[in-house]
This record gives C-alpha cells, sequence and structure tokens, in this order.
C-alpha cells in the first residue's frame, strides 16, 4: 500500500515501519492525514468505520478518500476534488 507521507501523521493503521524512535509521523508537507482506499474491494479492511477509528487517533484534519477522489492544496487552500466517496474528518 502506498502511503500519504506529505501528511504530518499517517496513523497506526498505516505504519509498516518505524524509526527506532518509533511514532507514525511523516514529512508533514501537509497538514492533514489521509485514509487512502476508502472502500476499496483490493482492502477490505478500509471500511469508513476503520476510517472513523483511525481519525479518532490523530489530532488534526483528517480525510478518507476512495480511488475517485484527490486532495487539491493550493496556497493552503485545501479542496476535495471527487466523483466518489469521501468523508472530512
Amino acid at each position: 500500500m502506498v502511503k500519504p507521507l506529505v501528511t504530518p501523521r499517517i496513523g497506526q493503521n498505516f505504519v509498516g515501519w518505524q524509526p527506532p524512535a518509533g511514532g507514525d509521523s511523516t514529512l508533514g508537507v501537509v497538514d492533514f492525514s489521509i485514509f487512502p482506499h476508502l472502500d476499496h474491494p483490493a482492502c477490505p479492511e478500509n471500511t469508513m468505520a476503520a476510517a472513523e477509528r483511525w481519525a479518532a487517533g490523530l489530532a488534526g484534519p483528517a480525510y478518507a478518500i476512495d480511488e475517485q477522489a484527490a486532495i487539491k492544496v493550493d496556497d493552503g487552500a485545501v479542496e476535495v476534488v471527487s466523483e466518489g466517496h469521501w468523508t472530512a474528518f
């Protein structure tokens, strides 16, 4: 699974490797976290209920997005561009 490493945190659900100090922090290029592949058949564990539990463990804004959604950031303004299913937390 591709991890959205530009976010400040990815949550423990998506940690495949941890730095020696542990944790789930990443590059933090943007100030929100992303739960990808929402309700995708190849990722049956990526349900909305799982996304809600994931978001509850994060501080700051987060988005759950499916394969038909993208997040556009322009000069600090965040916009979800989607023909699919997504939720902001």
